[in-house]
């Protein structure tokens, strides 16, 4: 596992996909929104495709639809083997509904930041069938020490629902440490504008809080 010793050394080690999934998570947050993004990359690796919750946007077409992942995967390459290629990197594990659209779209990779303990157990769903084992993505992740940290609790920072009412059961330190990082970031009177200033605001509070620690 890699141990980074500052917010600027970790950011620096991320590839241009996080750092996009990232920034787009942060913009919900600046925004009001629950702080998730993805991105989508091609076969290239290039970014094809942006996405951030826009539960509580101001303008919210999808409604309750409206997640991150979603709208990422509009850019979705509609030829099958082109969609294998993609990959879609989220800060936080998808729900049933992504999930199924991921499965539904046929991309090839899942990369997430952290899990979502809303939906614990998801992830045995390949196990229904053989058809749902074939199209399910290879996945990988949750990130670990002080970044997945931060991609834990930043979806809670903006909201008192099932997410932290999950947290609360699973890994109670977390809504904790998600309750300090908001006093943080409330307390300098403007956010900080992009995803690394933020991540470097709250970085030791992440550290201090360790590996493990629920």
């Amino acid at each position: 596992m890699a141990t980074w010793e500052s917010a600027d050394e970790a950011w620096s080690a991320l590839d241009a996909p996080w750092q996009a999934a990232l920034e787009m998570a942060w913009d919900s947050y600046r925004h009001g929104g629950i702080a998730v993004g993805a991105v989508l990359t091609d076969g290239n690796r290039r970014i094809i495709g942006r996405g951030r919750n826009r539960r509580f946007g101001a303008v919210s077409p999808r409604g309750l639809l409206a997640h991150a992942e979603m709208e990422a995967l509009d850019a979705v390459p509609a030829d099958k083997v082109r969609a294998r290629d993609s990959v879609l990197h989220t800060t936080l594990h998808p729900c049933p509904m992504c999930l199924g659209a991921i499965v539904v779209a046929r991309v090839g990779r899942l990369c997430f930041g952290a899990f979502d303990p809303t939906w614990q157990g998801i992830e045995r769903l390949p196990r229904l069938n053989d058809e749902v084992r074939r199209r399910w993505p290879e996945v990988s992740g949750p990130l670990t020490g002080p970044l997945g940290e931060w991609l834990a609790v930043l979806p809670c920072l903006n909201t008192d629902g099932a997410l932290v009412r999950a947290m609360e059961t699973a890994a109670p330190r977390r809504v904790a440490l998600a309750r300090a990082v908001t006093r943080r970031l409330e307390g300098t009177g403007s956010l900080p504008g992009s995803a690394d200033q933020a991540l470097e605001q709250v970085w030791d509070l992440l550290a201090e809080h360790g590996p493990g620690t629920g």
